[in-house]
């Protein structure tokens, strides 16, 4: 691990290590967007229009999987930085079959609830429920898997081979989209066809990260653990800003859901579904960046080593700025093929698809800052900063313009929406992250020193 996290961190060890992460979430967003161009393609408008309405679902359950794995594996690996090996490898076998334990009960609370009511809670017209049951009678099995897929990626990186984890993204989406091709192109199984694609993607991810740490884990290891409600309290206390990320992106899918259904329909539902994606795609840069950054960061906090962490964040803040303004400029000359490729042929789909993205491209000059910001504050153990930058965003922000905005601008208010809860949450995670700065960035004198060294338990 010393081997590892301990480097000089020049900018090709940076590009070096951060490289497979980026890559495995950029993907992973990839797999989805090309299997929601599937589904619009050979399934239609409608069926793409269903997948979104499941969006808050997916959400769920994903945002359970993240709050354990993302805040277990910051405060794992804050533990490696203080040299407490032992501890950290019982507390990581704990947290794996914590994971096990809550995914098994919230499958088994659906299948009791049942999971056929889901779509109607969720806002589904009568036109779109039989679609969303249809995929989720499949998806659901996958979706009990998934927290046990971001298990595994977390805990690769940790372990020091961001390189495995990006292994593991790639055979889960290539399994996925050859079954998808097979399914939904060959054999015109719809929107099932993409929930079995999707499950089977997420079960190859697994498989692969089991056997990682059954035989190529060289630092966590699986070994007897010992039950510590207190660390799990402070892991879902840390990771719950992506518990809240999550929840509130489900939340905002909603309402756009049923906004865009009182405005213009099921048409309106199948655009905001191809412009999330899309948004999706073009942060997922972003997104890896973060999450590549995170154990180096988590490491060096617990080893104190505040001048290696100011100078990844410094590496961090360039790469992601020349990223930003990428992406923008790629939207603003490229992004109506990027439309095409999903609703060619669709019209009405295809100008509220471009108008919108043409609004939504100014968050991507801004989404990086609270990215960055809400995963830094995981990172060194503070899931409540990290929590509230989270929710103002994807909650507070998001909903209340998606509710208002189209009161006073029309169908164009719900896409502005999207850059302006940027603007306000980016201002927010600057201001905070300036107000810490101390406590994260620098150690002037001892009491500062030891007061960081208490932020665990503090916590």
């Amino acid at each position: 691990m010393e081997n590892v996290f301990n480097r000089k961190w020049s900018v090709s060890d940076f590009a070096r290590f951060v490289t497979p992460s980026i890559l495995s979430i950029v993907s992973i967003s990839l797999y989805y967007v090309v299997d929601s161009i599937f589904i619009s393609r050979f399934a239609g408008h409608l069926a793409l229009a269903a997948v979104n309405i499941i969006m808050p679902f997916f959400g769920l359950m994903l945002g359970v999987g993240l709050m354990v794995a993302a805040g277990a594996s910051a405060l794992i690996g804050i533990e490696l930085g203080e040299g407490k090996n032992t501890q950290a490898q019982q507390h990581f076998t704990l947290v794996f079959f914590t994971l096990v334990v809550l995914m098994l009960f919230i499958l088994a609370f659906w299948q009791i609830f049942g999971i056929e009511k889901v779509p109607g809670l969720l806002g589904a017209s009568e036109l779109l429920i039989p679609y969303c049951i249809s995929y989720l009678n499949v998806l659901i099995i996958g979706l009990a898997m998934i927290g046990m897929q971001l298990f595994f990626e977390f805990f690769i990186r940790l372990d020091g081979k961001p390189l495995w984890a990006l292994y593991l993204a790639l055979l889960g989406g290539s399994v996925n989209l050859l079954l998808d091709y097979l399914l939904i192109a060959k054999l015109d199984m719809g929107i099932m066809g993409a929930g079995i694609a999707t499950t089977a993607g997420i079960f190859a991810a697994v498989t692969v990260g089991f056997y990682y740490f059954q035989v190529k884990a060289e630092h966590l290891k699986f070994r007897k653990p010992k039950l510590d409600w207190k660390f799990l309290g402070r892991s879902m206390t840390n990771g719950s800003s992506e518990m809240v990320t999550e929840l509130s992106a489900g939340a905002k899918a909603l309402a756009f859901n049923i906004v865009l259904l009182s405005y213009v329909g099921e048409t309106g539902v199948a655009a905001v579904s191809i412009l999330l994606y899309s948004y999706w795609l073009l942060s997922s840069f972003q997104i890896g960046l973060s999450m590549g950054v995170a154990p180096v960061i988590s490491y060096c906090f617990g080893a104190r080593d505040f001048a290696r962490i100011r100078r990844i964040g410094f590496l961090t803040i360039t790469t992601a700025g020349i990223a930003a303004l990428s992406f923008f400029s790629l939207v603003w000359f490229a992004g109506h093929h990027l439309i095409d490729i999903y609703a060619k042929g669709q019209d009405e789909v295809v100008t509220l698809a471009n108008t919108g993205l043409q609004i939504f491209k100014w968050g991507l000059l801004l989404n990086c800052i609270s990215i960055l910001a809400s995963a830094f504050f995981t990172a060194v153990g503070n899931g409540k900063i990290s929590a509230m930058i989270s929710f103002l965003n994807s909650f507070v922000l998001s909903i209340t313009f998606i509710v208002f905005l189209p009161e006073i601008f029309g169908v164009s208010g719900i896409w502005m929406a999207v850059p302006l809860a940027e603007l306000g949450a980016s201002a927010v995670a600057i201001a905070l992250m300036y107000k810490y700065r101390r406590r994260y960035l620098y150690v002037e004198d001892s009491r500062n020193a030891s007061l960081g060294k208490t932020l665990l338990t503090a916590r």
